[in-house]
């Protein structure tokens, strides 16, 4: 995994260079939103996720007024769960390292429209691991924490999206980011499957969608 994180950043520090020697500019902005993940089902098991939150900053090298490269880091917090005979949720850290070619067909007023697409990779970090059992009388929650050996996995991810920045007009090197982005990976299983001991398997074999509308600040400079 290091070696794909160092091939983006080779790309991109290669790419800044070339930028550089066309009287390029650079932003940065730093950005909020939420995740929303579809569900998925394969080998009898039903993976989801929970709506998570996300704070990813981007590091933008524009080399002209249409073209442009973006690298991102973020951090997406949410529980995977998997439905298979009980329901488990796995409290998860997911870590975003990605590049992106950024088109900005035209400019209108304060408004600059863009779309993107690009690749790189998410990183899932499993937390505590619990288990669902139907609600006691009352609607008393029923659930309880357990220890299967969940693992770190990394998922190579293609992106695509659009946005708008709108530029403040008192504020020549400030603009407000509106865009959305959509991820598509490999479902994480966190390697718990019946071959590793476990008496579940979280395998879907299925492919991933994560949904990120997100609002952000931008600064050019």
């Amino acid at each position: 995994m290091l070696r794909t994180a160092g091939l983006i950043l080779a790309a991109f520090f290669f790419l800044t260079s070339v930028s550089l020697g066309q009287d390029g500019h650079f932003d940065f902005s730093a950005n909020a939103g939420a995740t929303f993940t579809k569900q998925s089902t394969g080998y009898g098991v039903t993976q989801s996720a929970t709506k998570g939150s996300d704070f990813f900053g981007t590091f933008r090298v524009k080399f002209n007024q249409k073209h442009s490269l973006a690298f991102n880091y973020g951090r997406a917090r949410d529980s995977q769960v998997f439905q298979t005979i009980d329901s488990f949720h796995v409290v998860s850290n997911i870590s975003e390292y990605s590049f992106a070619y950024m088109f900005t067909p035209f400019r209108k007023g304060n408004f600059e429209p863009f779309l993107l697409a690009g690749a790189g990779e998410l990183r899932f970090s499993p937390g505590s691991t619990w288990v669902f059992f139907p609600p006691l009388p009352n609607n008393i929650p029923n659930n309880i924490q357990v220890n299967l050996n969940a693992a770190k996995q990394a998922q190579l991810t293609y992106i695509y999206g659009g946005g708008v920045d709108y530029q403040l007009p008192r504020f020549n090197r400030f603009a407000i980011r509106l865009q959305y982005r959509g991820f598509i990976y490999k479902e994480p299983d966190f390697r718990v499957d019946t071959n590793s001991g476990s008496a579940v398997s979280f395998f879907t074999g299925t492919k991933g969608h994560m949904a990120e509308p997100s609002i952000g600040l931008v600064f050019k400079f």
